[in-house]
């Protein structure tokens, strides 16, 4: 009873000074503690510039070390123009969009918070507009020669994979946001948005923006309205997109910003030391009173829907918010029970960066199934049954997204100890030519381990032994149940798995019993070797 009294004033509260009208007074900062009890100094009516922050902390006589640090190495300013919005909420909150179809405020307020949604697309592309601006006479071969260097600035939470909110993140189109609010809350009319406020926290200045129905216009005269072409606006609206200008994206500051002599190219110069500073970033708030939701299709939710590691920052009290990988796989399944393809993590942007393909041969005695596997994993008829392993000589490779990489298969001719020069030629040359980032021994559950050695001996005797580095054991099965895999890793026996590194998969290769959840693991577990790896790719440096 306490506790619902106390949401119901909170709700009143902010309703009160969402409706208050005093437009004619000045602007003062005010003070409170936020429902995870942060404490938020904010700025209501205005998205206030750093300078103009500092100037308000000084004037209230706030304590803020993050604010006033000195010695900040150069770093970009950029514009994003940003399409997407995200929306981060734990298992409850998860539970009760589900149950709704769509988003209302949990806390029984009257605002649905998303933020920007900044990913490679924007980052590029703002990278492109900082560098035609501040370089204006590049070459061709000198643009041709400058290396992406915006994304390792982009190291704030506002740019994260993970979340400090929950575990479970949706991120939707914007127009597809707007278009539903403006269907479901403004008759069909544009949504007006406006300036709402600046609020500074221990280490993070947030610019918000409040969404509203034309029918409050008057309830929300007290807000400017959000301008569409200032070129001096922290955030913007024109064209589908908010446009977002930070002057605080990096808040730990690992690299400088830096020119080469000729004055036409641009770098990331990575710090000894680094540097703690705010960042800054930009919340949307969605005004939707009297407990109204913000509906969606159910299939159109689940297939926005990824999960997300916590931010270390997170405080211990919050814990509680987060799930671990494989809770929230089971729940995402009871949730959505139909729905056949996996829940997938968030990927980082030095994941997207470093690891925007996927490049994997299949190797294997005949008949182990390569052409199935190779199936699987593409989720399409990519290899026909009367491929290289059934008796031709000869490469194949094909291509296509899988979890949002780009994955090229070759599969290649079968191993035998009969194998002649020729088959090892060719296999020399697709590997010399994909350049591959790991090297799949496919093989059956239950299958002899002494005859997965002499295989493995023989990829090493064409590949090379530092082979093994980039080698994972694939074991396939085409039944509906899914085999023991302790049963199988003991029949392995220790040396074949210590060769690899103990890395294996299990993949059932039947199109019929296709198992999104076990290729999304296998492609996962290949992004992030390639990752720890730097990129690196294997070849052959000598071939018959």
């Amino acid at each position: 009873m306490e506790r619902s009294l106390e949401q119901r004033d909170r709700r009143g509260r902010l309703q009160e000074q969402l409706h208050h009208r005093d437009s004619d007074g000045p602007v003062i900062m005010r003070t409170q503690r936020n429902r995870r009890g942060r404490l938020e100094h904010f700025l209501y009516c205005k998205h206030s510039r750093l300078n103009h922050l500092k100037q308000e902390v000084q004037r209230y006589g706030l304590e803020n070390q993050y604010i006033f640090s000195e010695d900040i190495p150069a770093y970009p300013q950029p514009e994003f123009h940003v399409s997407r919005v995200k929306h981060d909420t734990e298992r409850r909150g998860l539970c009760c969009i589900r149950v709704d179809d769509g988003f209302g405020d949990p806390h029984r307020q009257v605002l649905v918070w998303w933020s920007l949604a900044v990913g490679p697309e924007e980052i590029q592309e703002a990278e492109t507009r900082l560098l035609e601006e501040t370089h204006p006479n590049r070459t061709e071969e000198q643009a041709a020669r400058q290396r992406s260097f915006l994304w390792r600035f982009a190291s704030s939470p506002a740019f994260s994979e993970k979340s400090r909110l929950g575990s479970y993140r949706f991120t939707f189109p914007l127009q597809e946001v707007l278009t539903a609010y403006s269907e479901q809350f403004c008759s069909g009319a544009p949504p007006i948005m406006r300036v709402f406020k600046t609020s500074l926290y221990k280490q993070e200045v947030q610019y918000s923006v409040l969404v509203h129905s034309p029918a409050n216009q008057l309830l929300f005269s007290r807000f400017p309205l959000l301008p569409d072409d200032d070129p001096d606006a922290v955030c913007t609206y024109r064209d589908g997109r908010f446009i977002w200008r930070p002057e605080a994206m990096c808040k730990t500051h690992s690299y400088e910003l830096t020119h080469r002599p000729d004055g036409n190219h641009v770098d990331a110069q990575q710090l000894i030391r680094r540097v703690f500073y705010v960042w800054d970033n930009v919340a949307v708030a969605l005004h939707v009173e009297n407990r109204r939701v913000l509906t969606f299709d159910a299939d159109r939710l689940r297939q926005n829907l990824k999960f997300c590691w916590p931010e270390e920052v997170t405080a211990r009290n919050d814990e509680e918010d987060f799930d671990d990988f494989e809770d929230a796989t089971n729940l995402v399944k009871c949730l959505w029970p139909g729905w056949h393809l996996p829940l997938e993590e968030e990927r980082s942007l030095l994941q997207r960066y470093t690891v925007s393909d996927i490049r994997l041969v299949l190797v294997g005695r005949p008949g182990v199934g390569k052409s199935s596997t190779g199936n699987a994993i593409l989720g399409r008829l990519a290899f026909s049954p009367g491929g290289p392993s059934s008796g031709t000589s000869s490469c194949c490779w094909q291509s296509e997204w899988v979890f949002g990489h780009q994955v090229t298969v070759a599969e290649t001719p079968g191993l035998s100890e009969t194998s002649d020069d020729a088959v090892k030629r060719d296999i020399s040359t697709c590997v010399n030519m994909l350049r591959p980032h790991a090297v799949l021994l496919v093989t059956r559950v239950g299958s002899s381990t002494v005859e997965d050695l002499a295989t493995m001996r023989q990829v090493e005797e064409f590949f090379g032994m530092d082979v093994s580095r980039y080698t994972r054991i694939l074991y396939t099965y085409a039944n509906s149940a899914a085999p023991d895999i302790e049963r199988q890793r003991r029949a392995a026996g220790p040396e074949l798995l210590f060769k690899v590194g103990y890395r294996y998969h299990v993949l059932n290769n039947n199109p019929d019993h296709w198992d999104g959840q076990q290729v999304y693991d296998l492609v996962q577990a290949v992004a992030r070797m390639v990752m720890a790896k730097g990129g690196e790719v294997y070849s052959i440096r000598s071939t018959v």
